[in-house]
């Protein structure tokens, strides 16, 4: 049993969190329609798939322009901070369910 120091637990509710995060962080960028409808898109076929790597690159690619944005910005904004909090929550358990997952042979 892997130390779970944020008490993740496999279940749909923690999944819907990490959704819900890649939604509101893309929605930052509301002049970038294109990268919304790519990420909704992405979003549903993951939930087809159950791909974790999607929803995990997202996560990672979501982090990384959140980042840009806050360091270009003249003052601290606490939705840009929460974001990256709640982006590096979801890298965080995506990493942890794939390390609990079973390895098939």
């Amino acid at each position: 049993m892997s130390a779970n120091p944020d008490n993740f637990k496999v279940d749909m509710s923690h999944l819907q969190k990490v959704q819900r995060t890649i939604r509101k962080a893309g929605n930052i960028f509301p002049n970038e329609k294109e990268l919304v409808d790519t990420l909704e898109d992405l979003i549903i076929k993951a939930q087809d798939d159950t791909s974790l790597n999607t929803y995990y690159s997202m996560a990672q690619y979501l982090k990384q322009r959140v980042r840009e944005l806050k360091a270009n910005l003249p003052k601290p904004i606490e939705e840009i901070d929460l974001a990256l909090e709640d982006l590096d929550w979801s890298i965080r358990y995506l990493q942890w369910l794939v390390s609990e997952q079973p390895k098939e042979s």
